[in-house]
């Protein structure tokens, strides 16, 4: 018994080392049959016969001898798979056979570039002639695949058992899945008020029925008698993009899950009424429950700001619908452009030709407002929130709507970089200087004289309308239409940088805004100003007080926004066109979307205007007047200079705090500094920050004048 075991053993040792032999024979002949039919020019005299015979019998079916080859180490070198000696030769052919003759079929119905060697040019015209060749393809990859599972081990009816069990049972798990979720969703709208999305063509023509019903000051267009004028076309600009902007239901009601859930992280419970989607802004109306403070929401605002993934939200009551809207920038933003506005039904229907086309609201509605009803615009933003931008879409909404002899602009740049493109326009005006003289007001000194010369066209065209009993522009105009007069044209003045203004000659700028924003808009002169610095020795008490509409793109702080709006908010804006628009007599002000208009388009349409060469006329104020104005003013600015060089010689120093305590104000302490420095009186070397005083000049000049 012991020695028969033995035996056994011995006898199972033999085969195991037979196995392995013949394992290790099969791999190194996948691998060099691999060799072979990669690169059969450098294997040898022997490979390279090898390889052309088999390939001319096979065809490409022969680069599946080392596949086979290596199925063979794969069952040798496993103890547990039974070796079938015979039967797998036959299959090993078998399956070489079936896949020379099928790339040969391939080859002929799909014209793809294979061939099947001998083989497969001499057995498939038996399969085409009696199958065809659509069919003769199914039947032998039928056949090739049978023979290649057998070989394999694979058991094919296993195989689609399991394909079927495992679609059933996906089928019935997707099923299960579905009814789950349906019903989660069914719970979780139930419990929270599912979110209206408002419908933009609804918003649209209301928003549109209003502006049109709204009370708009109603002008008949003025012809010109001599010069068919024709107002630029909106081609001239891009099409608008925000057209055709949409923002998915889906994605709208996950951010506001969204922001639900944050709410409730904080212990707030609320609901969301409404969803207003926009190119820029998306608002979400907000229910809160009875007992939680709107307070809370700013206190967390930083925090929701941060898990809605944005860099900034806005939180405003809404108290006509008793809401609270959070205000979230869209994952995208879409450029809003200047043409898709001046198309609009808005825009169009205005009857006013101080029609400004501000931006369009969240929503994606054109917002078109009437400067003639403001009548006054106080404009604020930081460098780069897009303010250049919307002085310059202001203009060109006017030049849209505006002849030359209806509106003219008095345009006053102190920075000299944005206005120079409108030099040659038809439309400037200037007080001091005839109309083909009129040119862009750059130094502060000029401005405080032009503006002092508008005060004076004022009165006199306040005189003018007295004698025909008349109230304002338009009553004017009517019956200069009636009795074929001479009609007045509407004045703009626009200052990019009033803070450049403020510095040098503040007392008299202020002066005379003050007194054009008191009583000009009845004989048709409307102001904008702007201003980068929203600080409060910049727009003054006087200023804010006489202009009640104020635009605000984004600001540095919130003492800015409250400077600019009386409220906070401006700081929260995104910049980019993002603005903050307050009417007259309304509580809040209304968030827009700046309109963008690049200098390209703005150039074109000039060049079309100025095309037309449309003669430029009007009367300035009289000499009389101009020279009676430059004496008051250098009369009154060298008694100043005279004064300070005089201290300047009795204290033999300079300062600010020292004019200051003698003449009274910062500002005009500021103003003489910067007079006696652009003089050469006083000097600041570089690198120091103390003045240099050049008493010998002092001496001389108050010789000169007697003193």
């Amino acid at each position: 018994m012991p020695k028969r075991k033995k035996n056994k053993l011995k006898e199972q040792e033999s085969i195991k080392v037979n196995r392995e032999m013949s394992a290790l024979f099969f791999a190194l002949l996948s691998f060099l049959s691999t060799y072979v039919f990669v690169v059969p020019e450098r294997s040898g005299i022997i490979g390279h016969a090898f390889f052309v015979i088999v390939f001319s019998i096979f065809g490409m079916a022969s680069y599946a001898l080392s596949f086979i080859f290596f199925w063979y180490f794969i069952i040798y070198i496993r103890q547990s798979i039974k070796i079938k000696e015979r039967i797998d030769f036959i299959f090993a052919v078998l399956s070489l056979i079936s896949l020379s003759i099928l790339f040969e079929s391939m080859r002929l119905v799909f014209k793809v570039r294979l061939f099947g060697g001998w083989i497969g040019v001499t057995f498939y015209p038996f399969f085409g002639e009696m199958f065809g060749d659509a069919l003769s393809f199914i039947l032998i990859f039928v056949i090739f695949f049978i023979i290649s599972a057998s070989f394999l081990r694979i058991s094919i009816v296993s195989l689609l058992y399991n394909f079927v069990k495992k679609l059933i049972k996906d089928i019935k798990a997707s099923k299960h899945t579905e009814s789950i979720l349906q019903k989660q969703t069914i719970e979780t709208f139930d419990q929270f008020i599912k979110p209206n999305i408002v419908n933009r063509s609804e918003r649209e023509d209301k928003k549109i029925t209003e502006i049109d019903n709204s009370a708009v000051i109603k002008q008949e267009s003025l012809n010109s008698k001599s010069f068919n004028y024709k107002l630029p076309p909106v081609e001239l600009l891009k099409n608008d993009a925000t057209s055709n902007f949409f923002t998915s239901k889906d994605d709208l009601l996950k951010r506001a899950e969204l922001l639900k859930n944050t709410l409730r992280d904080f212990g707030i419970d609320a609901e969301i009424k409404d969803i207003i989607p926009g190119p820029v802004v998306t608002r979400y109306d907000l229910v809160l429950a009875p007992g939680v403070r709107i307070q809370v929401l700013y206190n967390i605002a930083d925090n929701i700001s941060l898990a809605m993934r944005t860099s900034s939200i806005r939180i405003v009551p809404i108290p006509e619908k008793a809401v609270v809207g959070i205000e979230v920038p869209n994952p995208q933003s879409t450029v809003v452009g200047l043409r898709g506005i001046l198309e609009s039904r808005a825009f169009i229907n205005a009857s006013s030709l101080l029609s400004l086309a501000l931006g369009k609201t969240m929503d994606g509605i054109g917002y078109v407002t009437n400067l003639v009803q403001m009548p006054h615009l106080l404009i604020a933003g930081a460098t780069g929130s897009g303010k250049s931008v919307g002085i310059h879409t202001i203009i060109l909404s006017i030049l849209y709507k505006a002849r030359p002899d209806e509106v003219k602009f008095l345009l006053i740049d102190p920075k000299r970089v944005e206005m120079p493109i409108y030099r040659d326009i038809p439309h400037l005006y200037n007080p001091c200087v005839s109309a083909s003289q009129a040119d862009i007001i750059t130094n502060p000194r000029e401005a405080s004289v032009a503006l002092k010369k508008l005060v004076i066209v004022m009165e006199e065209r306040y005189e003018k309308f007295a004698k025909l009993m008349v109230r304002n522009i338009e009553e004017y105009n009517s019956k200069m239409i009636e009795t074929s007069g001479e009609k007045e044209f509407y004045i703009v003045v626009i200052i990019d940088e009033l803070a450049d203004l403020m510095l040098i000659v503040q007392k008299e700028i202020e002066d005379s805004i003050q007194r054009l924003a008191q009583m000009a808009r009845a004989v048709g002169i409307h102001l904008i100003l702007a201003t980068q610095r929203p600080s409060v020795n910049v727009i003054t008490g006087v200023i804010k007080a006489n202009f009640p509409a104020r635009l605000s793109f984004q600001t540095t702080s919130k003492i800015d926004s409250r400077v600019i709006l009386d409220t906070l908010g401006a700081e929260a804006l995104m910049g980019k066109g993002d603005m903050l628009f307050l009417p007259p007599g309304e509580a809040r002000p209304t968030r827009l979307q700046g309109a963008f208009v690049s200098l390209q388009e703005a150039e074109k349409i000039i060049s079309f205007i100025n095309a037309q060469n449309f003669p430029k006329f009007y009367e300035p104020i009289i000499t009389e007047v101009d020279a009676k104005s430059n004496v008051d003013l250098n009369k009154e600015k060298g008694s100043d200079i005279i004064s300070a060089l005089k201290l300047i010689n009795e204290r033999k120093r300079i300062s600010q705090d020292l004019l200051k305590a003698n003449f009274g104000g910062s500002a005009r302490a500021t103003n003489i500094l910067s007079i006696l420095e652009v003089e050469g009186f006083i000097s600041k070397p570089e690198g120091t920050n103390k003045w240099h005083i050049d008493f010998d000049k002092i001496s001389k000049y108050l010789e000169n004048v007697g003193n």
